[in-house]
């Protein structure tokens, strides 16, 4: 799985139960574990006894936990929950039948499209396993296994987000905008935000 090198690899099956029944949690959540993932498996730790890259003072190790879905609902509370409960640095796959999906939690979730199980592959690039837990990330969220400013990129990211999410609201506020200066208000703060949105597309 994700080509990773044998040394690393666990295959450990982890039951479901003793997250939604040792831990605080809600009962919507345990009816994600209990209805939507089929079994949670500890594929691979990753540290430096297995790996021979230097932890920091940040990341000792990081984990990939695959979860074997019941359908192609993503149970993103009950991940949640798992990434609280586990203090090392997780990498889960989401698994169905013939496809999977990548995700991470930095300071929120975030998740690749879902793809083919062959297609889905790791590059581990990094001096220190910090290092390599933001190429990892990196490869999660922008596709690419450069682990440079991973957090100003993130940042960006999330400015863009925010400011995508507002033009569309100026933009509608706008079509049924009747009086003409508060139009022109909301045409100038359109422009505003597009102008900011390329500045942040070139920093990217």
């Amino acid at each position: 799985m994700l080509n990773l090198p044998s040394t690393v690899l666990v295959n450990r099956v982890m039951p479901k139960k003793v997250f939604y029944e040792h831990l605080k949690t809600t009962a919507a959540i345990k009816e994600q574990f209990v209805q939507q993932i089929e079994r949670i498996e500890m594929v691979a730790s990753i540290k430096e006894a297995s790996i021979h890259i230097p932890g920091d003072k940040d990341v000792a190790e990081i984990d990939v936990l695959a979860l074997h879905l019941k359908g192609a609902n993503v149970p993103y509370e009950a991940i949640e929950l798992v990434a609280r409960s586990i203090p090392n640095k997780l990498l889960f796959v989401c698994l169905t039948d013939e496809s999977c999906k990548l995700l991470v939690r930095r300071d929120r979730l975030y998740e690749t499209e879902w793809m083919s199980t062959d297609s889905a592959k790791l590059e581990l690039v990094g001096s220190t396993l910090g290092e390599l837990w933001d190429s990892i990330s990196s490869q999660v969220v922008f596709g690419s296994a450069s682990p440079v400013d991973l957090d100003g990129r993130l940042e960006r990211k999330r400015r863009s987000e925010a400011l995508l999410l507002e033009l569309e609201q100026v933009e509608r506020k706008r079509k049924s905008e009747k009086q003409i200066a508060k139009r022109n208000a909301l045409f100038d703060r359109k422009r505003a935000i597009e102008a900011e949105l390329s500045r942040l597309e070139g920093e990217s």
